[in-house]
């Protein structure tokens, strides 16, 4: 399809692209899964962080070289939206369905909210100092200030992400022992196949949380050798470059033929949603098995790794590119990031909740959603003028 799409309409090419986008989501987890289960735990946990938002990745790569800088924020601020309220909401929806009440380790929790407050608070600095400050520069000063604030927010932001890893595999690794054992042994078999062994999962009697049970042999998460794994991880990464390319490339022809279609709404709320819909399954599905540390670890961890690594990586890559990419999003969108934080960061507090929590996170989802439906496209200025990304 990418090489004869020529006669196909813009439409058509978003549909199709979108909807290759899930298979090869799942089939790079997959690759990921089992080369990160023959190495440590150390090893394999970092592999899966690194790895866990390829896609993201490629779409804001992609978008970037292109210079669509807007499309770069809008599309990695929706996926923090996307894994914060849909995905952790429907986790918690299932599991209540099942478990009157979901306990998961609240030290762990209460870490997740410092790292999510602290990545917000880097967001919201460049963009109070934007709105603030815009008319009290000397005209043409602004974008070079902006592009030193945000460079050297994303250098800092990647030194805590780092300490993150130190702290989660080496110095407090006891802490996340549990949920990293059952994330390398039963991701691959929830998100990359469509049956879930139940020998693995089992129900506690009378309480909110559950009891893991490993598998009965190492072989039973072993499914791909190692060199079949890399040639799956090479060739899956080629197609979803191709693959998001085409829906990257399309959505100003789709925006052009139905004005109706917010182009802001497509990148924040549409694309983040296809883009995860393996972790989205695999949070529903281990909620619901009562696994809550595990979805937890799938939905919060993910906005981690996109607020301190992935943002801040765009940010530097487009340094090195030439690409004046800031730190610096609408302030409708920081506030409804913002908004989305400290509501999880009570929802969690204490290390319990149930099925009324997830309601809530998944109705405020689509109220921000529906607003961004609405959400005119424009250019963001500095100081009145657009960002251009030299010749």
């Amino acid at each position: 399809m990418h090489f004869a799409h020529a006669g196909l309409s813009p439409t058509m090419i978003f549909v199709f692209s979108a909807l290759g986008i899930i298979p090869l989501a799942a089939l790079l987890g997959l690759g990921t899964e089992q080369i990160a289960v023959r190495t440590s735990m150390s090893v394999g946990g970092l592999l899966n962080a690194t790895l866990g938002n390829v896609v993201e990745m490629i779409i804001a790569g992609i978008a970037l070289n292109k210079c669509e800088l807007e499309l770069v924020q809008s599309s990695l601020l929706g996926g923090l939206l996307s894994n914060l309220l849909l995905v952790l909401g429907m986790a918690f929806v299932v599991g209540g369905y099942r478990f009157h009440q979901q306990e998961f380790q609240p030290m762990v929790a209460q870490l997740n909210s410092t790292l999510m407050v602290a990545a917000v608070l880097a967001l919201i600095v460049p963009a109070a100092f934007h709105g603030l400050l815009e008319n009290r520069l000397a005209p043409g000063t602004e974008v070079d200030i902006m592009l030193q604030l945000s460079r050297g927010s994303a250098i800092i932001l990647i030194m805590v992400y780092i300490a993150y890893l130190v702290f989660q595999f080496y110095s407090h690794n006891h802490l996340f022992l549990d949920t990293s054992t059952q994330l390398m042994t039963l991701a691959p078999s929830l998100t990359r196949t469509s049956s879930v062994s139940t020998d693995s999962l089992t129900r506690a009697p009378s309480s909110g949380s559950s009891q893991y049970v490993p598998p009965t042999t190492h072989s039973e998460a072993l499914k791909l050798n190692t060199p079949t794994s890399l040639v799956l991880l090479g060739l899956t990464t080629v197609l979803a470059y191709i693959t998001c390319e085409a829906l990257v490339s399309s959505l100003d022809g789709l925006v052009a033929s139905h004005p109706s279609i917010s182009k802001e709404f497509l990148t924040l709320i549409i694309i983040p949603i296809i883009s995860n819909a393996a972790e989205h399954a695999t949070a529903v599905v281990v909620a619901s098995k009562g696994k809550f540390d595990l979805a937890m670890s799938v939905a919060v961890g993910s906005c981690i790794q996109i607020a301190l690594l992935v943002v801040p990586v765009m940010v530097l890559v487009g340094w090195g590119m030439g690409r004046p990419l800031l730190m610096s999003f609408e302030l409708v969108e920081v506030v409804c990031l913002a908004g989305a934080v400290w509501l999880v960061k009570g929802v969690m507090e204490g290390g319990r909740s149930h099925w009324l929590n997830g309601v809530v996170l998944v109705a405020v989802y689509v109220l921000i959603a529906l607003a961004f439906w609405f959400f005119p496209d424009g250019e963001r200025l500095v100081q009145g003028v657009p960002l251009v990304c030299p010749l």
